[in-house]
């Protein structure tokens, strides 16, 4: 079977055998297609019709406001899925975009398909919709983080809180975030220049060092307390 090798790494379907699979597929109405970095996956405002499996590659869920401001909403990677929430929630359109940051494989997955149950309630149907809560939850709790981050009264706290957090999460000073600087400044939602800024007057004061999407935590500053 195509793909199983990517599909059985996932927290979804780790539970099946390739005939499961294959038979989850057909259930599932699925698809595969593969974009290029900068593509969209799906576009915000576009009918929603799919949940979205990040197979290979990563991408960003990005919400454009009225202004045309972007703001990026969290970074999806292998075994992630976008578009959940907005099934159970019944939307018609999808909230964000789904934007490629890598060349990346997706399985679509027709939504209704998805989180009505089969009519012969097969075990399997049960154990991707079990997942699929947990995942759910994974990911709420990931928006807590970020809201947490937000939360902050300035630049230097946002982006302390977000490295602190990252750090504490790789248990290491030293680690590797998924965002450059203009998209780390998209996701705390602050002017990049103001976070180049404070990124290089935090480095001269020696709390941190870094280079590209590589950092060390050198001192925590208050976040020691």
């Amino acid at each position: 079977m195509e793909h199983f090798t990517e599909l059985k790494a996932t927290k979804i379907f780790s539970f099946s055998s390739e005939f499961e699979c294959q038979a989850m597929m057909f259930c599932f109405k699925t698809r595969f297609k593969t974009f290029d970095k900068n593509q969209k996956i799906v576009s915000q405002g576009e009918p929603m019709n799919d949940v979205a499996l990040i197979l290979k590659g990563s991408a960003n869920v990005e919400n454009i406001d009225s202004l045309g401001n972007i703001s990026i909403v969290m970074r999806l990677k292998k075994g992630d899925v976008y578009g959940v929430e907005s099934a159970y929630a019944r939307d018609d359109v999808y909230k964000d975009s789904l934007i490629a940051t890598e060349k990346t494989l997706v399985m679509f997955m027709d939504s209704h398909r998805l989180i009505t149950p089969c009519e012969n309630r097969c075990k399997r149907h049960d154990l991707v919709v079990k997942n699929l809560m947990r995942m759910m939850a994974e990911s709420n709790i990931r928006l807590l983080d970020k809201l947490t981050h937000m939360a902050k009264k300035n630049i230097r706290d946002k982006v302390l809180s977000y490295l602190y957090s990252i750090s504490q999460k790789q248990q290491s000073t030293y680690f590797e975030i998924p965002f450059n600087v203009t998209e780390l400044a998209n996701y705390l939602s602050v002017d990049r220049s103001a976070l180049s800024n404070e990124l290089s007057k935090l480095k001269k004061e020696g709390l941190i060092d870094y280079e590209k999407k590589q950092y060390h935590l050198i001192k925590k500053d208050k976040y020691d307390e």
